[in-house]
């Protein structure tokens, strides 16, 4: 198949972003003023990429958020493997991957599915709008299962633990925590956003160590479900009060009392902004609610989440930020027991909210300029452990990822996918089926960054394990996530 990727040199974007302004110095110098500020408003929004990273916090089980179909070696192994915990083929919503996908151990298999209750993320995979990473995982450097079974190898530290798991997820496979990969990557390409009126970097969900920079004088901006955080209480007098304590703190005030004012400012000044967003949003003429109730994602936390972050988006002239980077956690995912119930409900939430997220997105025209994450801190065993009506999965490593957005190589299965084999090949326990990564996430994050405006010499600098790995951006990587890259 012929490489149709372009690559967009750094050398190239600067001489263009010259040619744009000596053209522009001439439009202002015939005084045509209106002309230059809709010339530079559309060269930001051309230069506007998004990245949402959805994080399904507890281990996904994402062997049965996909899963292979048809008859065939791999079913064989699945069905074997995952015994009562197994979905049944004709329960699965298929998929076709457009390009072969490659299984450990040189097999070709190319019938899958998507879980029963992810229909709507089925068709968006089929219709090229989404991608699926196979077999992600946190490693140091790349292990076979023979050097784990004789220390011959770095692996991350406390594996299998949750607290541990995430942060690395989030971060770097090492010990002491450093700064997020979201945080470093908004330092990164702060140039982008110069003309910030709020943090590039906004949570839905709370505090992260996702968004820690590198440098104090960088943080996250938290917001609710459903946008800014608002005083509680705080109208009438007690706002004219409040308001008037705050105005009286000066130089001369204890540091405490300055930092608070501060503080209470900048709250202030960002809810302003967020408002802003939202108006701006709105006259879009795009219905949130009507195509979010659609999807059935209007009430669900994941679903508000989202739709708060397509208005931020669509109110970008608001924010001044051309690389924001959105956090959106959704919680759940432990199943320890009742696996196929409550697994159910997250697909569906999850399979909903992506459906309207992905509508939304196309309605105001920034699906190609968004590109949305979903993973998970590790992956779930293969084998349930139980037998009765309240068996689940446990703690395991590698796992599925999803991409999803207008610039990826859409209806694809990157990576590596496990040969499923229990006791072998990938098998990193005694028969439970926790898989070895075959794409580690410093790989994955990598090749995001890079789209994201990172020079892949830079990449070291975000993530210092990727130098552990063979190159990313080579064929044999398996690893084309996208339409254009960055060199």
């Amino acid at each position: 198949m012929a490489n149709s990727k372009k690559k967009l040199h750094r050398r190239e974007f600067l001489k263009n972003s010259c040619k744009i302004g000596v053209s522009a110095s001439v439009v202002k110098a015939l005084g045509l003023s209106s002309l230059l500020h809709a010339q530079q408003s559309l060269a930001a929004e051309q230069d506007y990429k998004a990245l949402v990273f959805i994080f399904l916090a507890g281990g996904n089980d994402s062997f049965n958020m996909i899963a292979p179909k048809g008859v065939g070696n791999l079913r064989t192994n699945y069905e074997d493997g995952r015994r009562n915990a197994a979905i049944s083929a004709e329960q699965l919503n298929a998929i076709t991957p457009k390009t072969d996908v490659k299984i450990y151990g040189g097999e070709q298999y190319n019938e899958f599915g998507l879980h029963p209750a992810c229909a709507d993320m089925a068709e968006m995979f089929n219709n090229e709008e989404m991608s699926i990473v196979c077999n992600i995982g946190n490693l140091y450097e790349p292990t076979t299962r023979w050097q784990l079974l004789n220390d011959k190898v770095t692996l991350p530290p406390q594996l299998y633990s949750h607290s541990d798991q995430q942060l690395q997820f989030q971060s770097q496979p090492d010990i002491p925590f450093r700064y997020g990969w979201g945080g470093r990557l908004a330092e990164m390409v702060e140039d982008f956003n110069s003309s910030s009126n709020v943090s590039p970097l906004i949570s839905v969900s709370g505090l992260n160590s996702f968004q820690v920079a590198s440098q104090p004088d960088v943080s996250a901006y938290v917001m609710g479900y459903d946008g800014a955080v608002k005083l509680n209480g705080v109208t009438n007098e007690r706002k004219t009060l409040l308001e008037s304590s705050i105005d009286s703190i000066d130089a001369s005030s204890h540091l405490m009392l300055q930092k608070y004012r501060d503080v209470f400012n900048s709250a202030k000044k960002s809810e302003a902004i967020v408002t802003s967003a939202f108006t701006e949003a709105e006259q879009t003429g795009v219905d949130y609610d009507a195509i979010f109730t659609a999807a059935g994602a209007n009430t669900s936390k994941i679903g508000r989440q989202l739709k708060t972050i397509a208005k931020m988006i669509a109110g970008r002239n608001s924010t001044g930020n051309n690389r924001p980077i959105y956090f959106v956690e959704m919680n759940g995912f432990d199943t320890h027991k009742k696996l196929l119930t409550n697994h159910q409900t997250l697909m569906t939430d999850l399979n909903a909210a992506l459906k309207g997220f992905k509508d939304v997105l196309v309605a105001q025209g920034d699906f190609d300029k968004t590109l949305s994450f979903v993973g998970s801190e590790f992956g779930r065993t293969l084998t349930p452990n139980g037998n009765d009506a309240e068996f689940g999965t446990d703690h395991a490593w590698g796992g599925h990822a999803l991409l999803m957005g207008g610039m990826i190589n859409g209806g694809q299965m990157f990576g590596t996918h496990p040969d499923l084999k229990l006791k072998e090949g990938l098998d990193a326990s005694s028969g439970r089926g926790r898989w070895i990564p075959t794409t580690s996430t410093s790989q994955c994050v990598a090749k995001i960054a890079n789209w994201f405006g990172v020079n892949q010499e830079e990449l070291p600098l975000l993530i210092p394990s990727i130098n552990n790995f063979p190159d990313t951006f080579t064929a044999s990587s398996n690893l084309d996530f996208f339409k254009q890259e960055v060199s």
